[in-house]
């Protein structure tokens, strides 16, 4: 399918239906819109990071290791720890998380008393995956100014998107559904069918919703327009329910080069070349409850009972960053890193689709002679093609440099404090290609987010000669502007991150070694809304759904087994 996002020609379009309506200027949005394309926030989260991944050692310090160095988070955070080796080093450090997404405002998805089985969309998930895993060869031992060189090829977990919300509103008004939606975004974009009554789906799948909805009986149309025949606005009440599930993980390659000079100045550089694979559905339903009376079958010979409408959108795809550093350590007891990231280039393919299926009652006397089963229900089930933009029509973007600093002490050779510094210029978020003729997100990245400062701070102490047991923390401060920290977007933004962590390690020997590491992180995420659709002229004719706000709270178990040789 030939790719023809064009924004021109849907702003000639909007041009040429002015006299519909005056309500031209409608800005659609919430968690059921706009997932065919990749939005300014999608840029935003797949760059939002706290660097909380990677090994259980350097986990259960909270990955204050700018300066500490000689871990496989190295290779990641600052290049010149991969010089701190002393030998060769291997490594593997898989996980389990645990997450549950409560959200405020909301009832529950399924009613008390429902199995267990039945429950498909939860707010809490527990994936098992790979934090860190990679190894460090040293090539090059000496006597002279260059102690020794190393080599670490290693993959490290940059940011992980495995997260589940469901929730349920209740009692909503008639006026407040998302055919609404659909019926003000087909009469204001000027949607229309075939002469046969059939409607294509067409080549933006923006507009793939309304079809959906026509297909499915919410929306109908006649000469006049768009209009609502299947749902009584004055008498019923709307049930909604909400889930997110999204999947998939941001991992590094990282290919590092470390230098040791003297055992006092450290020098490394990486490449890294990140892979991305992002999954997110989005379901959507409503229930039509009429508990103050029905209409009359002649007054409504079609009356909808339900919809369910779920959308799949997938997102892989390959970044490459360069990151430099330097660590210094003039006396025993002290080390002093420096590391910066350059931003990421990354290039996306997205996929995108989605289903629709309702049930309707034949309260009437079926005008229409649909097929109609013996209990007197019809139903619809609809699925859209899949939307892929890939090769010369993929989304490339790139995230934002990263400059770290931090230091480390070691005291009486049995203890060490570490404190790590970040700052990551969020502004900076760019897309640089896309489908769509014209479409620029500089102007929102610019107006609503800036630098973000991230503290890490670690401590280990050595309780026996092989036990060293450690603590952590990490604070990843707001992203946003003042003025915006109440912003509402298309999609829930992470904006803050805190991180408590602890762990512990066995030395079995000088070649083996075990670590485990626990973390409890916390996401707050800006409010959000499953659908609205906002006009610029006369606020009398918005449509809105209910204003929520979601928290993540995370349980992260890793082991590492390592062997020294």
């Amino acid at each position: 399918m030939k790719k023809i996002y064009n924004i021109i020609t849907m702003l000639a379009l909007s041009v040429m239906t002015m006299n519909f309506s005056h309500a031209q200027m409608v800005d659609f949005g919430g968690t059921t819109m706009n997932n065919d394309i990749v939005g300014w926030t999608d840029l935003y989260e797949m760059s939002f990071t706290s660097h909380n991944y990677g090994t259980a050692r350097s986990m259960a310090m909270g990955n204050a290791f700018t300066a500490l160095g000689a871990d496989m988070i190295s290779a990641s955070l600052n290049p010149a720890g991969i010089g701190m080796y002393v030998q060769s080093d291997v490594s593997i450090s898989p996980m389990m998380q645990f997450t549950k997404s409560p959200t405020q405002g909301a009832e529950s998805f399924y009613a008390p008393g429902t199995p267990k089985h039945e429950q498909r969309y939860k707010d809490r998930c527990a994936p098992f995956s790979m934090a860190s895993i990679g190894g460090v060869a040293t090539a090059y031992k000496g006597t002279g100014a260059l102690t020794n060189v190393n080599f670490g090829f290693v993959y490290n977990r940059i940011a992980d998107f495995n997260q589940n919300t469901a929730f349920a509103s209740f009692g909503n008004k008639g006026t407040e559904s998302l055919a609404n939606i659909f019926c003000t975004l087909a009469n204001v974009d000027g949607l229309q069918t075939n002469s046969d009554g059939t409607m294509p789906f067409g080549n933006d799948p923006f507009y793939w919703g309304p079809t959906l909805a026509y297909k499915n009986g919410l929306i109908n149309k006649d000469e006049q327009g768009w209009f609502i025949d299947r749902i009584d606005d004055k008498l019923a009440e709307v049930d909604q329910y909400s889930a997110v599930e999204t999947r998939g993980s941001l991992g590094e390659y990282a290919i590092s080069l470390g230098l040791n000079f003297k055992d006092i100045v450290y020098v490394g550089a990486t490449l890294g070349i990140q892979s991305l694979n992002y999954k997110r559905t989005v379901f959507y339903g409503e229930d039509y409850i009429y508990a103050n009376g029905e209409p009359s079958g002649e007054e409504m010979p079609y009356q909808l009972t339900y919809m369910n409408y779920e959308q799949r959108t997938r997102l892989t795809g390959t970044g490459f960053n360069f990151k430099i550093g330097v660590t210094a350590r003039p006396v025993d007891w002290l080390r002093i890193g420096v590391a910066y990231h350059t931003p990421t280039f990354y290039s996306l393919t997205l996929r995108y689709g989605g289903d629709m299926w309702s049930e309707t009652l034949s309260a009437g006397n079926n005008p229409e002679d649909y097929d109609i089963n013996r209990f007197g229900y019809m139903h619809d089930n609809v699925g859209s093609p899949i939307w892929e933009d890939a090769g010369p029509n993929s989304w490339n973007y790139r995230s934002p440099s990263r400059l770290m600093m931090g230091a480390a002490v070691t005291l009486a050779k049995r203890v060490i404090l570490s404190a790590d510094y970040e700052r990551s210029w969020y502004q900076s978020i760019r897309l640089q290609q896309s489908p769509i003729i014209g479409l620029s997100y500089t102007g929102s990245m610019k107006e609503y987010f800036k630098g973000s400062n991230t503290v890490r701070v670690g401590a280990e102490a050595y309780v026996l000669p092989f036990l060293p047991v450690r603590v952590g923390y990490i604070w990843n401060g707001s992203t946003l502007r003042d003025g915006y920290k109440d912003i509402v977007a298309t999609h829930p933004m992470p904006t803050q991150q805190s991180y408590i962590t602890a762990g512990f390690g066995i030395k079995f020997n000088k070649c083996v070694y075990m670590d485990f590491a626990y973390q409890y992180g916390t996401t707050k995420y800006s409010s959000y809304q499953t659908f609205y659709a906002i006009d610029e002229f006369d606020p009398n004719l918005n449509i809105e759904s209910r204003l929520f706000t979601t928290k993540t709270n995370r349980h992260i178990g890793v082991i590492t087994l390592g062997f020294r040789f």
